[in-house]
């Protein structure tokens, strides 16, 4: 089993969903997870399986605007055998606005 990465989250802070939490991640050892932007600059970096990203631009600390981001991650899994490899990419989309609300 791999690790799934949701393709949206809300870290508009009303406690549900505020963060980027991917699953499951037994038997991970480690990551190597790139959030991108449109323009290619990278807005969060993370070698946590955890993830765990709450949307914060990594250079400045506040919120990405709403949107969908591009991100590559290398997934490093515990295997009898040994660590073996699996590499991962996808978008995922931002809605942090107030406005947001899914039920």
């Amino acid at each position: 089993m791999t690790l799934v990465i949701p393709n949206v989250f809300t870290p508009n802070g009303d406690g549900r969903n505020d963060q980027l939490l991917p699953f499951p991640v037994r038997a991970i050892d480690s990551v190597e997870f790139t959030v991108f932007n449109r323009w290619g600059g990278v807005v969060f970096e993370t070698t946590d399986p955890r993830i765990q990203w709450r949307g914060e631009n990594i250079e400045s600390g506040e919120l990405v605007t709403d949107g969908t981001y591009f991100y590559v991650c290398r997934v490093f899994t515990r295997r009898l055998s040994g660590l073996e490899t699996i590499d991962l990419s996808g978008y995922v989309t931002i809605f942090a606005g107030e406005s947001t609300n899914f039920e």
